[in-house]
């Protein structure tokens, strides 16, 4: 009962932001939405598969926890440094093999701490988990409602109603909470780009939301920090040069850049470690194919960690990230809707496309193109790593909700909107 006393007052602090307010017509369902599937996540692993890593997660967190009442001073050396008591301990703990640098472990041990104030409830902790991660998603479906764009409401859809991307960021799993911290960060970084007001206490947070997201998806925030970062410069920069304030000198002004800092990389591929990720990346890939063999899946054929390789194979990856499974690839239940949910994907895709040979005057903002560019390398990483369609549907969230934010730009996605009441 103190638990939802303390989750009913978050919400009541988080719908009297500023944010907040510009979704008001949304906020409860979105919310209530988004607690739904977090119930519903655990139920699928609980009941349906009987395994997964959201109940590995709950029950490592547990022991822990245990661990922590019987040896405090222990636990908090384990919980700041890193540091075991004894290796038999450790073997009791999944992914400490490498505690340092496993998101996984990282994400046990906030669970382990979260326990105390739920008495180690997997619902209680799957709650807060969810608010944590629409408090993220909210934030940047307010702030797109203010970006340039043709259909206000496009980011509402993409980011707090649109199926897949609202169950997989919801309950008890490391993808929730670096997706609500990845979002807000974004959020956070539109609002200073635009001049909009940024508070004391978001700056506040900025350092320990960048952390979360760093720390569990270092691969991703290596590809969207820098791409924000140019944004702001661009869209700051027109503020004080008179030249950067057309939006073609802005659009130019962060294509070149942007190119340039590919082939930079790929000039200086021999000092970073390119080759390391590009291993990696194959080695991820190879793995997770071999324990897909008994289920749906993609073969990216002959795939090398070389850079060769990975561009030759990019444009099937991300299709394949964005479109499959198709409807009739499987038949498990699961599969099904995501079949269906991939066909309305490709019906908006064709939506889209008539859009431009319509002529319906779609401008192109210097913020469209840096969300094109999260999809196509978010999507490519996904599609190149991912060859199981169970997998690629859970983490393809990074990317999907910017996808469908750029589908629905334009005016047929806003006649359906205005149908609908959205």
């Amino acid at each position: 009962m103190l638990n939802l006393l303390l989750l009913g007052a978050l919400v009541w602090g988080m719908r009297r932001q500023q944010w907040a307010q510009a979704i008001k017509p949304f906020f409860f369902p979105a919310l209530l939405f988004k607690m739904v599937c977090g119930v519903l996540l655990g139920w699928l692993y609980t009941y349906y598969y009987q395994s997964g890593d959201t109940t590995t997660y709950h029950y490592a967190s547990i022991t822990l926890s245990d661990y922590a009442v019987g040896n405090p001073a222990a636990y908090l050396r384990l919980l700041f440094l890193n540091e075991f008591e004894s290796e038999a301990f450790r073997a009791t703990i999944p992914f400490s093999s490498f505690p340092g640098f496993s998101n996984s472990f990282y994400f046990i041990k906030l669970l382990s701490v979260l326990n105390f104030l739920t008495f180690s409830s997997y619902y209680l902790n799957a709650f807060y988990i969810s608010l944590f991660s629409f408090w993220g998603v909210g934030r940047l479906a307010a702030v797109l409602m203010q970006a340039p764009g043709k259909v206000p409401n496009a980011g509402v859809v993409a980011f707090l109603f649109f199926p897949s991307v609202v169950f997989w960021s919801a309950g008890l799993s490391k993808d929730a909470l670096m997706f609500g911290s990845m979002c807000w960060v974004i959020a956070f970084a539109l609002d200073v780009a635009h001049g909009y007001r940024v508070s004391f206490w978001q700056i506040l947070l900025l350092p320990v939301l960048l952390y979360i997201f760093v720390k569990i998806k270092l691969f991703f925030a290596a590809v969207t920090l820098p791409l924000l970062l140019l944004y702001i410069l661009v869209k700051r920069g027109a503020t004080v040069i008179p030249a950067l304030r057309r939006p073609s000198a802005q659009l130019a002004i962060y294509g070149f850049t942007c190119a340039s800092g590919l082939v930079l990389v790929y000039m200086l591929q021999k000092f970073l470690p390119v080759a390391f990720l590009l291993e990696q990346s194959a080695h991820n890939y190879n793995a997770l194919l071999e324990r897909s063999l008994h289920g749906p899946h993609m073969v990216l054929e002959n795939l090398e960690p070389t850079i060769k390789s990975m561009v030759v194979h990019f444009p099937e990856a991300l299709l394949s990230a964005i479109y499959r499974p198709f409807i009739g690839e499987a038949w498990e239940p699961l599969y099904i809707l995501i079949g269906l949910e991939n066909l309305l994907l490709l019906l908006l895709t064709g939506m889209a496309a008539a859009s431009l040979f319509k002529n319906t005057g779609i401008k192109i903002e210097v913020l469209h193109v840096l969300l094109l560019l999260l999809v196509l390398l978010l999507g490519g990483i996904v599609g190149l790593t991912t060859p199981n369609f169970g997998s690629l549907s859970r983490y393809r969230i990074v990317f999907l909700p910017f996808l469908v934010y750029l589908l629905l730009q334009n005016r047929f996605a806003q006649r359906l909107l205005r149908r609908v009441g959205l």
